[in-house]
């Protein structure tokens, strides 16, 4: 009985192996006595595509940018550290490095979650607007930025960037940023990859999008928009809309939050111009492939 036993764990065990090799190995070679005959296999090759994920963090705005070559931006963090869980469902576990972390401006629920990112990750660069916040918690980040000894760069001209075959077209701040409004000193950019662009636009208001209209306007028409300052009425100007007419337009917003964002009337104009809205607090993380001919949204 035993010797039967092991009869048939040793066929199970030659049977697995050999549907092992036959799987990893990209060519099947089957030989005769005379002539061996070799049968190429298919090379699962990785698909060509940039992946955006704009990240659940409640009341705040965290999006991640991979690209094909695995370089990678944070473009704000939310908050708080649930910006780290956000990250760790895009990230592999083993990953301790971000390239770029972009900060918009510096509101807490833009940056609060930096802190957090800066004391779990190793950063590569930091891009900010050249204001320093007030807060102490605004100091006690910048502190661990001299701390780490981390390159900062602040954009305050029109500027752009290639990574990896694409391009990130800084648009503003393009001159040195002074006043009370925040909101209208958030970095905005396009990032073009293929045929498609993505227009991330912080906590732009109503203001700053008619200045970029006005100086921009060529720049603006995009497939993906970053709704500004999480749909609030103050914000996505009809004019500004129907210029950037984008296919879809995210939404970053906290459940139940106490600006009631986004506003039903910001909400109503994107969907006039023929735009899909899609809200964080209502599906969680968003995400998008973006191909060299098109984007691709991902579902879970």
């Amino acid at each position: 009985m035993k010797k039967a036993f092991f009869i048939i764990l040793s066929f199970l065990v030659i049977t697995l192996v050999a549907l092992f090799y036959v799987k990893t190995d990209k060519n099947i070679e089957l030989k005769t006595e005379d002539n061996p005959v070799i049968i190429p296999q298919s090379e699962n090759k990785p698909e060509n595509y940039l992946q955006i994920t704009f990240l659940d963090v409640g009341q705040g705005d965290a999006g991640f940018i991979e690209w094909p070559n695995g370089e990678q931006m944070l473009v704000d963090c939310g908050k708080d550290s649930k910006v780290l869980s956000g990250l760790g469902s895009v990230m592999s576990f083993y990953d301790k490095h971000i390239d770029y972390l972009l900060v918009t401006h510096p509101d807490m629920d833009h940056y609060g979650g930096c802190i957090d990112v800066l004391k779990r990750f190793e950063v590569g660069q930091i891009i900010y607007n050249g204001v320093q916040g007030d807060s102490e918690a605004w100091k006690y980040f910048w502190d661990l930025v001299l701390e780490n000894n981390i390159e900062n760069k602040k954009i305050s001209a029109f500027d752009v960037w290639e990574i990896d075959g694409s391009q990130i077209k800084f648009l503003y701040p393009d001159k040195e940023v002074f006043g009370k409004n925040d909101n209208d000193k958030s970095i905005v950019f396009v990032l073009s990859y293929g045929e498609s662009d993505i227009l991330f636009t912080g906590d732009a208001e109503e203001e700053l999008e008619k200045y970029l209209l006005e100086n921009y306007e060529e720049y603006l028409d995009v497939e993906i928009l970053k709704v500004a300052h999480h749909g609030s009425n103050g914000s996505s100007s009809e004019d500004f809309l129907n210029k950037v007419s984008p296919e879809y337009s995210v939404i970053s917003v906290g459940k139940d939050n106490y600006y009631r964002h986004p506003s039903l009337r910001a909400v109503k104009r994107i969907e006039r111009i023929g735009s899909g809205v899609f809200r964080t607090d209502m599906e969680g993380d968003i995400a998008f492939k973006i191909y060299q001919d098109g984007v691709e949204r991902l579902f879970e």
